[in-house]
């Protein structure tokens, strides 16, 4: 046989065995995918990780379709909105559907973090929980700047509050002027804001990739907080079946809120001609960042504001750093614990209301007191936990009074 028909076979055997050892590793990936091992008691609170990624993925879809109808001009973004919601086949129903999207992604992050902190993930993945945050600040950026885009009244004096937030930082008032584009707010701001609103959310898909495969290192936290590596079960079908019936359920709702409430999460102000002449009596963003706005106005000074309400949005940061090697990750086994947390979630949705009245009066009060309760829980939720522990395991014996001698007879005869 000749050398060429000789490299021929060679050339063909290796790309035949690549192939094989391709599709092998293909198969061992789907493989451990499948069988994940998952602790058998994850309850339905361990389901918003996965709808999180399905509402994710829809919104990433509506935002595509919406793009190819929407204007980045000052003069004719109104005109491309109102299009849209008008003329534009089905956009009505996109744009609704985006709108509710958005609302839903947030109320899914809201639960799936409370989940977090009351069961303790954060203890058993200190990774998955700092890119977990890091996710939320990426969304709530995303959102923001999907609220500026309809270029209403509130998305213009919203960015204005916003952006200026920039100056209380050093080299803050030339990157102002940079993100403007000049030294106002103009068409330039809107397209930028409309380039990093189409980007970031496929940021944000790559790390929600990450965010899971962090997951797998260490594998899920449990409602009871034990480590459950010997007794687990495999991801498929046990908990496959179970994220389908959770998607079935969210897709039920939330398309029948999308066709009956279409205005449920819009604000009427936005469809009013922007008067950069007059301020707005009430400035407010979405109802998922009312809570930090709240926070924001109840500190009279700038600079102190803008740093009391990022410590807000990122104190469940220090949760790893201040907790110690806890026997039970859950409050389950802490009442004083619970009772706190049940404090701050409360006091949540309290600073919620409060974000969206005037910054008059008793409100102005009741925001500063809560502001003072969100911060407190924040740092009381772990070193409450760490005392009950203490006081269940470490704490020395006491001693013995005569009584429990007499006990400790009696048991022992």
């Amino acid at each position: 046989m000749s050398t060429a028909a000789l490299s021929g076979v060679s050339s063909k055997e290796t790309t035949s065995s690549s192939g094989e050892g391709h599709h092998k590793n293909m198969n061992a990936y789907y493989y451990n995918a499948l069988k994940y091992p998952c602790p058998p008691n994850l309850s339905v609170w361990w389901n918003m990780g996965s709808m999180l990624f399905l509402v994710l993925g829809a919104q990433i879809l509506t935002g595509i379709m919406l793009t190819m109808n929407y204007t980045a001009d000052e003069q004719l973004v109104v005109v491309s909105v109102d299009y849209i919601m008008r003329d534009a086949n089905y956009g009505w129903i996109i744009r609704s559907m985006h709108m509710g999207g958005a609302s839903l992604f947030f109320a899914l992050i809201y639960i799936h973090v409370a989940r977090g902190v009351y069961f303790g993930a954060y203890l058993k993945n200190p990774h998955v929980w700092y890119s977990g945050l890091t996710l939320y600040l990426l969304s709530m950026g995303v959102g923001f700047l999907g609220y500026v885009l309809p270029w209403g009244v509130m998305s213009y004096w919203g960015l204005t509050v916003i952006t200026n937030m920039m100056t209380v930082i050093p080299g803050g008032a030339r990157a102002l002027d940079w993100f403007q584009g000049g030294f106002v707010i103009s068409s330039l701001t809107l397209k930028r804001v409309f380039v990093l609103h189409f980007l970031l959310p496929l940021v944000i898909l790559g790390l929600s990739l990450t965010h899971v495969l962090l997951l797998h290192v260490n594998g899920s936290s449990n409602p009871l907080g034990l480590d459950e590596t010997n007794f687990s079960v495999p991801f498929h079908p046990y908990y496959s079946i179970k994220d389908l019936a959770g998607f079935v359920l969210l897709l039920m709702g939330f398309v029948g809120m999308t066709f009956t409430f279409v205005k449920l999460t819009s604000d009427p102000l936005q469809w009013q001609p922007i008067n950069k002449m007059k301020t707005p009596a009430v400035i407010k963003p979405e109802w998922y960042f009312l809570y930090a706005y709240a926070i924001l106005r109840s500190i009279p000074h700038k600079a102190g504001g803008v740093f009391t309400m990022f410590a807000a949005v990122l104190g469940v940061a220090v949760f790893p750093m201040i907790s110690g090697a806890e026997k039970f990750q859950s409050m389950k086994a802490s009442p004083v614990a619970r009772l706190v947390f049940v404090v701050w979630a409360v006091n949540f949705m309290f600073l919620t209301v409060i974000g969206a009245q005037e910054p008059t009066g008793g409100w102005v009060l009741a925001g500063q007191f809560g502001t003072v309760l969100h911060l407190g829980a924040l740092v009381m939720i772990p070193l409450v936990k760490m005392k009950w522990e203490f006081e269940l395991f470490y704490q020395p014996d006491m001693p013995s009074n005569e009584n429990s001698k007499v006990k400790d007879i009696v048991i022992a005869s």
